[in-house]
């Protein structure tokens, strides 16, 4: 007896299962170590695709944007701006400074110390990253009033404080 297959159409959610989702949904939403973390995952994959079409990983961007901020600062500052670990962010400066976008010299005051700065084309190239980031930042905040965003960060600034306490 042979048996025939037969396709079996995938059948709708139960209105239990629909239920059991939404619960499991509400949980989630209500719970804001995820909320940060799916916002943050949405605006890295949504960076990372950006950067890379200009041929640049997020690693490097950090970089970049911390030593725009003021360069000539030492390795131990870098590491604490950009939340990196020490091992990536020597391979990258070794990288960088291979393809001249930074360079690394002794420190002025104390030479066990090596400060780093943008060269020129770290500082373009900076330039032309940033307006595609400030960007992002624009559609992230669409739709906030002045007070509401003072706000947000006044919030996220404090929730910061209170996990480095």
């Amino acid at each position: 007896m042979t048996r025939t297959k037969t396709k079996s159409k995938a059948q709708p959610p139960t209105k239990e299962q629909s239920l059991t989702r939404s619960k499991e949904q509400s949980l989630f939403d209500d719970f804001l170590p995820h909320l940060i973390t799916r916002l943050a995952y949405q605006l890295n994959s949504d960076l990372v695709e950006k950067l890379r079409r200009e041929g640049i990983n997020v690693t490097r961007w950090r970089i970049l944007a911390v030593l725009a901020m003021g360069d000539g600062i030492t390795i131990n500052e870098i590491i604490d701006r950009a939340m990196m670990q020490q091992s990536a962010l020597s391979r990258a400066l070794m990288n960088m400074e291979a393809e001249d976008y930074v360079r690394r010299v002794l420190g002025r005051d104390d030479a066990r110390y090596v400060e780093v700065f943008l060269t020129d084309k770290g500082r373009a190239l900076f330039k032309s990253l940033n307006i595609v980031v400030r960007r992002r930042q624009q559609r992230l905040l669409k739709g906030f009033s002045p007070r509401e965003l003072t706000a947000a960060f006044e919030l996220i600034r404090r929730m910061s404080r209170n996990m480095t306490r």
